[in-house]
């Protein structure tokens, strides 16, 4: 099953979900946004008061990084202005998409509560493996 489908069947108009943080646990650093859409091209996701765009491309890039190579690890970082964390979400999807949104931090959310990804920690660095 491809894990755009999981994803769409998982997770809900109005489910309320938290950016991953620091550390295993997240610490004070979770930051909750909420699901508005889902359709069959992405999910709206409200962060704040800004709505965030994640499109099925987002999720089908870091499918296919972590699918290729079983052992990768990805930064869950994100960055707003600069350049995205080398080996990070958000790099995997600008390298996709073109686009300089940071929306890692919401689709490692979205892709863990799936169950499709785990948290672990590489060095200091919170990073998502296959699950």
């Amino acid at each position: 099953m491809a894990w755009w489908d999981r994803v769409t069947t998982t997770i809900g108009v109005g489910d309320i979900l938290h950016t991953p943080g620091r550390g295993i646990d997240g610490g004070n650093k979770k930051r909750p946004f909420k699901i508005l859409s889902r359709e069959n091209s992405g999910i709206s996701v409200l962060s704040g008061r800004t709505i965030v765009p994640l499109q099925r491309d987002c999720f089908d890039a870091v499918e296919e990084v972590l699918r290729d190579n079983p052992a990768k690890a990805l930064r869950t970082a994100s960055l707003r202005e600069s350049d995205p964390c080398p080996d990070s979400v958000d790099e995997v999807i600008r390298r996709r998409t073109g686009s300089n949104l940071a929306r890692g931090n919401c689709i490692c959310a979205i892709l863990e509560h799936c169950g499709l990804v785990k948290y672990e920690m590489l060095g200091n660095k919170k990073v998502i493996v296959r699950s």
